[in-house]
Parts: structure tokens; C-alpha cells; sequence
């Protein structure tokens, strides 16, 4: 029997939000959360994905989570196990990659999970991915609108 080459994303921030509220694009990030859970995709994230998520919901314009809300977000985060902490080579790939692009280390590291672990990054920035110099490291990058699921 053969066996189904699983696609694998590294997913950010702006991503993970949407799955918790609705904005532009919520549809896609459901969709490939959804497929997540249906075994169909795997994602991945560095550990720094839940300060961020909380980080872009704490200061969202639109919305204002109580801290009741704030917790269930937090449960389905940890729920899904996506995060791992970077290794020695990633840390140092992100950093470099702030070098050499107009990119912080913290959005590097998401660039260099994708890199290390041959798979896509998937962004709802747009702007992030504009940033990075390389074509090559480019094709390892996709907008969530892009992104073909």
C-alpha cells in the first residue's frame, strides 16, 4: 500500500490569530486548520507562536477577549502541539536571515523552521514575505491567500 506524502506549513501569527477571530482570510486559516485536524496537513510553529497570538489579540483593533476567552485560546493552542523550541541551526539560520532581509529574528525563525524542515511557511503578511531578498528562500513562503489547499 502506498503511503501519502502529508503536506507540511510552518504557520505564523497573523495565521494563527484567525482561527480565533474573524478577519480577512479567516476562511482559508480555518480551512487549513481543519485539515490539520483531519490528519490531511501537518503544521508547525516555534514556541514563540503563543506570545505573539496573544500579543496580536491583546492590542487587536477590533476585538476584546475577557480573560475567560483569552484562556480558551490558549487551551486550543497547546490542544493542537504544533509548537516546538528552534534548534541550534534553526536559531542561527533566522539570524542570519535578519541580516541579510529587512526582517526581525522573530519572524526569521518562522522562515527558518520552513527552510530546515523543507516545507512552506504560511503567512497572512504579505509585507514579510515582499521583505526576503532570495528567490530561493521565497519559494518556501506562502501568503495564506496563495495558498493552495
Amino acid at each position: 500500500m502506498e503511503r501519502k506524502q502529508v503536506r507540511r506549513y510552518i504557520t505564523d501569527a497573523s495565521v494563527a490569530v484567525k482561527w480565533f477571530v474573524e478577519e480577512q482570510e479567516t476562511d482559508n486559516a480555518l480551512k487549513l486548520k481543519r485539515l490539520f485536524e483531519d490528519g490531511e496537513v501537518d503544521l508547525e510553529a516555534p514556541s514563540l507562536l503563543g506570545y505573539e497570538v496573544a500579543s496580536a489579540l491583546r492590542f487587536h483593533p477590533k476585538v476584546r477577549l475577557t480573560l475567560k476567552q483569552f484562556r480558551a485560546v490558549r487551551e486550543a493552542l497547546d490542544q493542537m502541539q504544533i509548537t516546538r523550541d528552534p534548534n541550534e541551526r534553526e536559531w542561527t539560520m533566522a539570524y542570519q536571515l535578519s541580516l541579510e532581509n529587512p526582517v526581525s529574528v522573530y519572524d526569521a525563525v518562522y522562515v527558518a523552521l520552513a527552510l530546515s524542515g523543507h516545507s512552506k511557511m504560511v503567512t497572512a503578511d504579505a509585507s514579510l514575505i515582499n521583505k526576503v531578498k532570495s528567490p530561493e528562500i521565497k519559494r518556501n513562503l506562502t501568503t495564506l491567500t496563495n495558498l493552495e489547499l
